[in-house]
Order: C-alpha cells, then structure tokens, then sequence
C-alpha cells in the first residue's frame, strides 16, 4: 500500500503511517560515529533550523532531515539520504507490518492520538487478540 498525500483525510492510513514514523524514528541502526560526523559536516545549518528540537540517535535527525528535504542543501539531502539505508529497509517492513495490522489498529487504537508510541503500544497491549498475522509481525520487532 503507497500512503501519499492525499491519504491525509483518511484516519486509518494517518494512523498508520504514525505508526511506521514513530516505529521507524525509534528503531535501532548500525550508523557508525563517523556517518554522525559527517551528517553535522554537511547539514549543520539545517540540522539547527528544522531539526534542533530532535532527540538525536537511532536515525531521528536523519528522518527529520528527509522529511524537511525540499528545504535543504543538496549536500545535506545526498548525506541524509546515504545515512537513511538501515532506515529505509526498516520503513519497508514497517509499511508491510502496518498493513497487516490496519484492521487490528483500527479496532483497538483508533482513538489514539498518533505519535509518542500510543500506537506501538495499544498494539503491544492488546497482542493476545491480535490476528494472528499482526502478532506474528510484531513478534518479529524488536522492542523500542
């Protein structure tokens, strides 16, 4: 399933897609300190205008960055962008996941404002009555 822009005014789908942001900003990833290095060389400037109130580590500058990419340099778009490998492949299983579960989410979490982890967590605490596809797939996630 492709979430675009003009999935905004469905609620499933936003509360979807928090779910794989908020997954995918605090999943775990084998950057090295000199990748960190060189994402403040080269995007400094934009890192201090878009993404200052950001929690750095495991990818959350890097996703901030990408999500502001029209206003960037294009030499802070290239480094995000090469930095956003492990992040990339976690999105796509999220997005896989999140599909999965859209009937589990809508039933038990709904209601939630998306964002924080709510929806992670609803998810995790309502497991025992989840399909079972959407807890096979969320067996398979590492806990945040």
């Amino acid at each position: 399933m492709a979430i675009t822009l003009q999935s905004r005014n469905n609620p499933l789908l936003c509360t979807i897609c928090a779910l794989v942001l908020g997954l995918a900003m605090s999943a775990p990833t084998s950057a090295n300190a000199g990748g960190a290095a060189t994402l403040v060389n080269d995007c400094s400037k934009e890192i201090q205008t878009y993404c200052s109130k950001v929690t750095p580590g495991n990818s959350r500058v890097v996703a901030c960055l990408i999500a502001h990419e029209d206003r960037i340099s294009p030499r802070c778009r290239l480094t995000a962008y090469l930095g956003s490998g492990t992040l990339n492949n976690r999105l796509k299983h999220l997005q896989a996941m999140a599909k999965t579960c859209s009937s589990d989410i809508l039933q038990y979490c709904s209601q939630l404002r998306p964002g924080g982890g709510r929806i992670y967590d609803c998810i995790r605490k309502n497991r025992a009555t989840l399909t079972d596809e959407c807890r096979a797939g969320l067996a398979k996630l590492p806990p945040l």
